[in-house]
């Protein structure tokens, strides 16, 4: 039985993400590329793990946002296509590089260049076949994203460390102690980073050439004397009513209760009736102080998720030499926060934005604060670590919806990557903040400071209007 097109989309978006999903377990396996490549490179310095990252992740970053105006202009299909063989490239050829530094180019650099091009470009192909279920396409997408993380973490770990060796060497950066391994777990990291790159690699490609947007088509039959315009649509989800679908198609309004704010207007025609259909401006949403404040909270929540994941084996193992137990910790936080945004999806499509916003932002502070203390215990740790990383994961899942919401379908489409400003500002304050802190600071202050930072913005979200005018 042949798969309709909108099940081939929803199929390619799932792989592209699971095929994406090996970008985001750099902080929990690193170390053992670091471990690796400082056997041949002796004085490898651990800022390797962030600063050069920080600088790839500039154009990384400015891609990301204008993702979905290329695609649009190149055709959402052959961007896609073109993205996807990019990643597949590069993370095949990274295990084969002779220093840390070419190493990251590939496995960091181009195909993170990739994996930006496609990742808002996805969601938009996936919403197109699913209208009115952008908050469960979401968190599917997402969800899968996480589960695939999980598998890459379980992959590189195991066959990195099968023996669960503790770190026996140490590295000192500024006030901070870094913890890494010699011997066999060293040299296992090569196999391991070839061995992800396989499976991420053939996501990545079939991913690519099953996924497109949805496509309107149009025939004209001859009715007796007349021409009848005849719409078919391809889409599967459940119809709507006659008097829903008008509604969606345009706005009927009088013409003298429309405010001055509300202008430019588009004035049609249909049947000698006039229709008036406001025209949202883009540059408008973007100025207006909605969407000011949902980047501005992101921009919070995202530099502790990349300052967490970016040391979240080197810090954890200075204070549970464990690796498989820090590995485990890590393990269960992504499953239980990938089943947490499939729920985080269900939720935005039935409860008002800012509630579920104002939780995650009060769990994930108070999280970011108790992380440090929790450490001197292993149960304390595994509790606050997983519960926090179920809500804050959750941000960006309810928030692409929440725009949609709060703009419209077309200017909150369009919205949604440009919500990446959250990971620039992010990618350029973390490391290099963190670099300079680090001289007079423990990682622990860093942690109380952020985690009080996502408190206090709580104001700002209970502040928000959700009603959008121009």
């Amino acid at each position: 039985m042949f798969l309709s097109e909108s099940k081939k989309c929803l199929i390619g978006a799932v792989l592209i993400k699971i095929g994406s999903a090996l970008l985001l377990t750099w902080g929990k396996t690193n170390v053992y590329f670091y471990s690796f490549y400082k056997q041949t490179e002796p004085d490898l310095s651990i800022a390797y793990n962030t600063l050069p990252i920080a600088i790839m992740a500039l154009p990384i970053a400015l891609i990301t946002i204008f993702s979905v105006k290329i695609a649009r202009k190149v055709g959402f299909k052959l961007h896609i296509r073109i993205a996807t063989t990019m990643q597949c490239a590069s993370i095949l050829i990274a295990p084969y590089m002779p220093t840390y530094l070419t190493f990251l180019i590939f496995y960091i650099f181009l195909y993170g260049i990739g994996y930006s091009s496609v990742a808002f470009p996805v969601f938009s192909c996936a919403w197109s076949h699913y209208k009115k279920s952008e908050g469960r396409v979401s968190g599917l997408l997402l969800g899968a994203y996480g589960f695939a993380s999980v598998i890459y973490v379980i992959i590189i770990t195991y066959i990195s460390n099968p023996n669960n060796q503790q770190a026996d060497l140490q590295t000192e950066h500024k006030t901070q102690i870094y913890k890494y391994f010699s011997g066999s777990v060293a040299s296992n990291a090569q196999n391991a980073a070839q061995i992800v790159s396989y499976v991420a690699s053939l996501c990545c490609l079939i991913g690519g050439f099953l996924i497109r947007p949805y496509v309107q088509t149009t025939q004209y039959n001859q009715v007796g004397t007349g021409d009848q315009k005849i719409q078919s649509f391809e889409e599967e989800t459940p119809k709507q009513n006659d008097k829903e679908v008008q509604q969606d198609s345009s706005v009927e309004m009088d013409p003298s209760s429309v405010a001055v704010n509300d202008l430019p207007l588009e004035i049609a025609s249909d049947h000698g009736l006039p229709q008036i259909k406001i025209k949202q401006s883009l540059s408008a949403a973007i100025k207006s102080m909605q969407f000011l404040t949902i980047v501005c909270c992101l921009s919070v929540l995202t530099l502790f998720l990349l300052t967490l994941g970016l040391n979240y084996k080197s810090y954890f193992l200075s204070k549970i030499n464990e690796d498989f137990f820090i590995t485990f910790v890590d393990l269960v936080a992504l499953l239980a926060s990938s089943f947490a945004n499939i729920l985080w999806g269900f939720l935005i499509d039935r409860i008002n934005f800012k509630i579920l916003f104002a939780i995650i932002y009060f769990v994930s502070g108070l999280g970011a604060i108790a992380l440090p203390f929790s450490a001197a215990d292993k149960m304390s740790f595994f509790i606050v670590y997983v519960i926090t990383m179920m809500f804050d994961k959750g941000a960006l899942v309810v928030t692409g919806p929440a725009l949609i919401k709060i703009f419209g379908d077309d200017i909150g489409h369009q919205l949604f990557p440009l919500t990446y400003i959250s990971s620039l500002v992010s990618v350029v304050v973390g490391p290099v903040s963190q670099f300079i802190l680090l001289k007079y600071f423990s990682f622990d202050i860093i942690l109380y400071c952020q985690g009080s930072l996502i408190l206090l913005v709580i104001i700002f979200i209970i502040r928000l209007n959700m009603n959008y005018q121009k």
